[in-house]
């Protein structure tokens, strides 16, 4: 009998310890979502060039912008990833989207990167185009989108 009292004490916290999980989830997710579709105080929606892109990183406090697959998007508040001297801000202020698929990290951006035409990601694999579009939905959810990027 006490093992069976034992038992359900166990199932009932885990269900209890699911639903907590559940609802912290759905109301971060709800938030990220509502940030994500607030404009942008500092910058609105326009057409970017490689070298505006690359003023974005985050420096003093700035924003910090992200282009992947054409599209670029305000992180400012992913800044603990994506700011400067963490782990992510190697992506800050360029496209981004040959990195993000391949998962690749590089030495940071160089101005024959800036001077090159947009990648056209040519000889990415299917898994790497996967990757990419998971990143993109990432971005959609939590980001603004604050324009496109062009040559």
């Amino acid at each position: 009998m006490s093992s069976n009292l034992t038992l359900t004490k166990t199932v009932l916290t885990l269900v209890a310890l699911y639903g907590v999980f559940k609802l912290g989830s759905f109301l971060w997710t709800k938030d990220a979502l509502n940030l994500a579709r607030k404009p942008s105080p500092q910058i609105s929606y326009r057409r970017w060039t490689k070298r505006e892109l690359s003023k974005h990183t985050g420096v003093d406090n700035g924003p910090i912008l992200i282009a992947v697959k054409g599209k670029v998007y305000d992180v400012s508040l992913g800044r603990g990833f994506y700011g400067p001297g963490c782990a992510y801000n190697v992506f800050a202020g360029r496209d981004a989207s040959r990195l993000l698929a391949t998962q690749s990290f590089d030495e940071g951006m160089t101005e024959a990167e800036l001077d090159a035409p947009i990648d056209d990601l040519q000889g990415l694999t299917d898994e790497d185009l996967e990757s990419l579009d998971a990143y993109i939905g990432l971005f959609t959810v939590k980001y603004q989108c604050v324009g496109d990027l062009i040559e």
